[in-house]
């Protein structure tokens, strides 16, 4: 479906009162921008499409970027058209140059779902439908496996080391650091994972929070020791960990917010008509969606209700005291609108824009969308909160785009894979 995005800029006047005059005097502007840009949209002077490379990879490609590597897991065949090798591969390239490092058999049956990279060696977890999760240290230079190990890969701590858990034989779960660069385990304590929440920071894990026994501790992630802890309500539940907060739901129906590092609780409200609701960060505020029709945006200093979200997803995504507002449309592409995040006011239309593809996308900013002439548009939301960045425009892709630190991947419509390092000079980019 053809989706004819405006592309304007402008800012919206959130004083304007009810009345029977208000659609025209808030869809005027709209008006005014798009005759302006029926006759300079075909001249719009987007950025030349960047050196790229194109990787084999097929539609059932499981794709992870990790520090300078792209990783390419294949159920058979080494890229779109099936070679007769029924032997599922992962095969890794460097980045930017696309350059092909090693292709070898999986390691273990299942399929790629994450991957730290230490030094010259890479922890790859891998998990199927049947089959246990096991995580395995390949070498970065030949893909050999060097060792693995039972258990779910979480991730590296600020240290470098893995936290994994999983079931020790026929006993309770086990969550333990490993040394990435042998496997041998530096710490472990029976614990279900459930009970566990990994706060990260540059994609490293910085914090451990257990909650466990009505007892909840805040401990290193790289010594497992307790920096402090506290008892809590029965039949408590973490639901996030903030910067500032740890943020839990109890039987009666509370939803508090307890002090990090000391643990103090600071406040507590009602939760809301959901049993677990869903909390996150919204900028410097905290999202509630309770299961009511709105999102609520609490202050974390006070625990009181801001304002309400109807009709919109929001996200941790803040610029210049606004929050990203995405409101779904047809066709896939989304209304994207930066609000006030003192008020919850629209302050600036992004258009339509479509969010990263889910199997490769870590970075909520960097969005794309096909033009009329056929080309993608790959842009980035400016961290001034003046609009969207656009980055590069690439020709030849079916969409399917994602983003990870500096690359942008796309599906291409020869096959395989597209991979494109996004400029860095802001003088460079256009500005939709």
């Amino acid at each position: 479906m053809t989706v004819i995005d405006l592309g304007e800029r402008r800012d919206v006047d959130g004083a304007a009162g009810p009345g029977p005059g208000r659609f025209l005097r808030r869809w005027a502007p709209a008006l005014v921008a798009l005759l302006c840009l029926v006759t300079s949209a075909a001249a719009a002077p987007w950025p030349a499409q960047p050196p790229g490379v194109t990787v084999p990879a097929g539609p059932d490609a499981n794709l992870l970027f990790v520090e300078g590597v792209l990783l390419v897991a294949e159920p058979s065949g080494p890229g779109t058209v099936a070679d007769g090798d029924p032997v599922s591969r992962l095969a890794a390239h460097r980045l930017p140059s696309g350059r092909p490092l090693w292709r070898v058999p999986l390691p273990a049956p299942g399929r790629v779902f994450h991957a730290v990279r230490a030094g010259d060696l890479l922890a790859v977890g891998l998990a199927g439908d049947r089959t246990a999760s096991e995580v395995v240290g390949l070498s970065l230079a030949d893909g050999g496996v060097r060792w693995r190990g039972a258990g779910q890969l979480h991730g590296a701590t600020s240290a470098g080391h893995l936290l994994l858990s999983g079931f020790a034989g026929s006993s309770a779960s086990v969550l333990r650091s490993v040394d990435p660069a042998t496997g041998a385990v530096r710490w472990s304590q029976p614990l279900a994972f459930e009970d566990a929440h990994l706060s990260r920071r540059d994609q490293r894990i910085s914090l451990l929070t257990v909650l466990a026994g009505g007892r909840l501790e805040l401990r290193d992630p790289d010594t497992g020791a307790a920096r402090a802890a506290t008892t809590v309500p029965d039949r408590s539940r973490v639901l996030t960990v903030t910067e500032e907060l740890v943020l839990l739901t109890d039987a009666s129906g509370v939803l508090s917010g307890y002090e990090i590092p000391g643990l103090r609780r600071r406040w507590s409200v009602p939760r809301g008509p959901a049993d677990q609701p869903d909390v996150y960060d919204c900028g410097a505020l905290i999202c509630v969606d309770d299961g009511s029709p709105a999102t609520r945006l609490l202050d974390p200093a006070t625990g009181a209700l801001r304002w309400r979200s109807e009709n919109a997803a929001l996200g941790p995504v803040a610029v210049e005291g606004r929050l990203l507002a995405v409101r779904r449309a047809s066709g896939g592409a989304a209304e994207h609108v930066l609000l006030d995040a003192a008020t919850g006011q629209p302050v600036r239309q992004l258009g339509r824009w479509r969010a990263g593809a889910p199997w490769l996308s870590a970075d909520a900013t960097t969005v794309h969308r096909r033009q009329r002439d056929g080309r993608y548009l790959v842009g980035r939301i400016d961290e001034r909160g003046e609009g969207v960045q656009v980055l590069a425009a690439l020709r030849g892709v079916v969409g399917e785009c994602g983003a990870r630190e500096s690359f942008v991947a796309c599906r291409r419509e020869d096959g395989g894979l597209g991979v494109w390092e996004l400029p860095g000079d802001r003088d460079r980019k256009g500005r939709a």
